[in-house]
């Protein structure tokens, strides 16, 4: 009779422990699940908004002519920004329709885009690419038509 009741109490035991843990591991769970929606509240209040797809537009072109190219160029286009007078080489004036004519759009974008030296021009001019991807450098591409009043073959 004594085998019996340690074999029982053993096997409440066992029951038991199995059980306990069994309920912490539901509880774990279900605490991972509150976690898992808690962080997805968190990712979603704190995610960073979706901007619009940009798209060429002489508007944009104009913002960003603005921003990196003025300095040098000036806000006119004619190659007298405020850092002009401590530049080597004059940079480019734009409003040069004769000057800009001779250059297809391709050229205006790869000058931007690579920088003057990999188009043996001066060597001030810094490549834009990385900075401004495709779009704003075509869209930069129709401001200087824009500031030069001319057009030239379109040569993407």
């Amino acid at each position: 009779m004594k085998d019996l009741i340690k074999q029982t109490v053993v096997t409440l035991l066992v029951t038991g422990v199995t059980l306990f843990f069994f309920s912490l591991n539901m509880v774990t769970a279900s605490d991972e699940k509150k976690q898992a929606k808690q962080d997805e509240a968190v990712a979603e209040k704190t995610a960073e908004p979706q901007m619009p797809k940009e798209e060429v537009s002489l508007e944009l072109g104009r913002k960003v002519y603005q921003h990196y190219c003025t300095p040098c160029h000036g806000n006119a286009g004619d190659g007298n920004g405020f850092n002009a007078p401590r530049l080597l080489v004059k940079p480019a004036n734009h409003t040069d329709a004769k000057f800009m004519s001779e250059r297809n759009d391709q050229k205006l974008f790869d000058v931007v885009d690579l920088g003057g030296a990999e188009v043996a021009k001066s060597t001030l001019m810094p490549p834009w690419g990385a900075v401004l991807g495709d779009v704003k450098l075509k869209s930069i591409v129709l401001r200087l038509r824009e500031l030069c009043q001319c057009q030239a073959n379109k040569n993407w």
